[in-house]
């Protein structure tokens, strides 16, 4: 509870700093906040990948799937065609090569999952993990965001609202990636399987 508070209390100062301040720079196209949130996507897939090469079965499949949604949600926050150094295949990351790149890396994860028993039981098992939270929070932030981004809702500062809440749901998505490799990596704990939302973890004696 204490780490969503202080969320919380992160939101109101940067929604008091940009409102009272008038810093609407921030949250322009390409700006601080899609940065931001380009640099959690992109660290949230590798850091899931890494973590689905030392897991197996439904744990190893579910963190392999988060690394692809965050991988997907980079490719739609950044504008990978305008950088430099991509240029010339800027065409894979943008439009129908975009569309089309997702759809196989999608379509291998759907055939993996199909080989280790169907997504039936695979999601029976994403229903019972300890961060089925966290991924429903951001979609909640998602929903959010998009309603301000269609304009449903005609109220002020509704682009820093959209942002805002795209970067929270960001983070909630990047977060267990986070805390599981810091727990990994951190020998004062003894790591529970993901998948096990009644496991709690427990310092080594």
């Amino acid at each position: 509870m204490k780490y969503w508070k202080s969320l919380l209390v992160i939101n109101l100062l940067v929604l008091g700093l940009v409102i009272g301040f008038e810093y609407h720079h921030l949250h322009n196209e390409n700006a601080l906040f899609e940065n931001i949130q380009g640099l959690l996507l992109i660290t949230a897939a590798v850091g899931y990948f890494w973590l689905a090469r030392y897991s197996s079965g439904d744990t190893r499949l579910a963190s392999f799937g988060a690394s692809l949604l965050c991988f997907s949600f980079f490719t739609r926050e950044v504008d990978l065609e305008l950088l430099p150094v991509i240029e010339h295949v800027g065409f894979l990351v943008h439009g129908t090569g975009r569309t089309l790149m997702l759809l196989a890396l999608w379509s291998l994860y759907a055939r993996l999952v199909f080989a280790q028993g169907g997504f039936k039981s695979h999601i029976q098992c994403l229903r019972g993990g300890k961060y089925l939270h966290c991924f429903t929070l951001c979609f909640i932030f998602l929903i959010v965001g998009a309603i301000f981004d269609r304009g449903l809702f005609l109220i002020e500062y509704s682009r820093l609202f959209e942002e805002l809440a795209e970067t929270n749901a960001y983070f909630v998505l990047a977060m267990p990636a986070f805390y599981e490799l810091y727990c990994r990596y951190t020998k004062s704990w003894q790591l529970t399987d993901p998948m096990n939302a009644k496991a709690e973890e427990t310092p080594q004696s």
